[in-house]
């Protein structure tokens, strides 16, 4: 049993955490890791990097857009089941978007119920354009994220595509026009290892603001400002260690 007043976060922080009290029912193995705690319910870097990927996301859906209008990508890269050459011309954007935007404009509409702002049966509003609606949407979700990924009735859920949890299906949304834009690489790599994993896979992609551990059992998330003091910690550690 654990004696703390709040729940383990149920975002990717803790995969390895899960992992292991998994292991310790089945087997009885012991581990030493320590849970990242909600906050109440989430923690601290889960509700930043669901933020910031909200954030990010009209650009990258943009981006998306460009290829709707302009042509379908060749290969798709860690899509499932894909077909081969696309029925017309952007057919896979196309799809990837209205997937996207359909989930997205659900979210919206399920916190405003959720908060009572809106009713289950009113008309919604409805923008002009695919962007404006996009923009319009992210920016009411921005303005209730503290909300949703503590008190909405999946934020105790674990981030994963058969979930509602906001910041699971912001994830999900964020990582599929990721890909498909290709913009998940490059990375460029920091030199301080990651101050929860301790593994070298802090990282970020140009233009970013936030540095984000790529360790899937990890997905810390840290501002400039936080690694800055972190890595001078970790210079400041070596140079004692050098010096005994």
């Amino acid at each position: 049993m654990h004696d703390h007043p709040a729940k383990p976060c149920p975002g990717p922080c803790n995969n390895a955490w899960r992992r292991a009290e998994a292991a310790l029912a089945e087997t009885g193995t012991e581990h030493h890791l320590t849970p990242a705690w909600g906050q109440p319910v989430q923690c601290g870097s889960c509700v930043e990097r669901g933020r910031h990927q909200l954030t990010e996301l009209p650009e990258l859906l943009a981006a998306v857009h460009l290829e709707a209008l302009y042509g379908t990508p060749a290969k798709i890269t860690g899509t499932i089941g894909r077909a081969g050459a696309p029925v017309w011309p952007g057919q896979a954007s196309r799809l990837l978007l209205d997937r996207i935007v359909g989930e997205l404009t659900e979210l919206h509409a399920d916190i405003l119920i959720q908060r009572g702002i809106w009713k289950a049966e009113q008309e919604r509003p409805e923008a002009v354009t695919e962007g404006r609606l996009i923009g319009d949407t992210v920016g009411i979700l921005l303005a209730h994220w503290d909300w949703a990924m503590q008190n909405h009735p999946a934020a105790a859920e674990p981030h994963d595509r058969d979930n509602a949890n906001p910041g699971g299906q912001v994830a999900g949304w964020y990582r599929s026009a990721q890909v498909f834009t290709r913009r998940d690489n490059p990375r460029v790599q920091k030199s301080a290892p990651c101050p929860r994993c301790h593994l070298k896979s802090l990282s970020h992609s140009n233009g970013e603001s936030y540095i984000s551990c790529r360790n899937p059992e990890c997905e810390v998330l840290l501002s400039r400002d936080e690694y800055e003091e972190h890595a001078r910690e970790v210079a400041g550690a070596i140079v004692i260690n050098q010096a005994a």
